[in-house]
């Protein structure tokens, strides 16, 4: 298993990345969007669910405007389901095979967050208008995943 596989399953991001403490800087001009899977074992339905690209400026610019934009995770004692590793994870590019500018997870499950790099403060999963961002960014893009990684059964206590 990767470093990065074993952070993901482990509920942990270690992503590189060039941004700003919970901004995407604005060099970004493409983003890769692919699902993570976490602890399912079912590997039959991970082909419904593809990655994509978005290489249109205005709806990358939207992407970044909305991460952007996001409210510090709470800080403290939270009570969460357990996570099972699901997330969206967005590469920002400079172009299609350029620099990576920052890498973001945002998780389906347990205290879902996005996380926007290493060393990096999580933010909130919902925009202030109470819109998930993985939804917002599925829309955008105009993909349908018709199995979403949030519709993963818990991880077993």
């Amino acid at each position: 298993m990767s470093a990065v596989a074993a952070g993901v399953a482990i509920g942990l991001a270690v992503w590189p990345s060039g941004a700003a403490a919970g901004t995407i800087p604005g060099g970004a001009r493409v983003v890769t969007v692919t699902p993570v899977f976490g602890s399912d074992h079912n590997i039959t339905r991970h082909y419904l669910d593809r990655p994509f690209t978005i290489t249109d400026p205005a709806k990358v610019a939207r992407i970044e405007a909305i991460i952007n934009g996001l409210a510090r995770f709470p800080i403290g004692e939270l009570s969460c389901a357990r996570g099972n590793g699901a997330a969206m994870k967005m590469t920002f590019r400079t172009s299609r095979h350029g620099r990576v500018v920052a890498t973001v997870l945002a998780t389906y499950t347990g205290c879902a967050r996005v996380i926007p790099g290493p060393n990096k403060f999580p933010l909130e999963d919902f925009t202030r208008s109470g819109q998930q961002v993985q939804k917002l960014v599925l829309s955008i893009a105009g993909v349908r995943w018709p199995y979403t990684p949030d519709a993963l059964p818990p991880l077993p206590n």
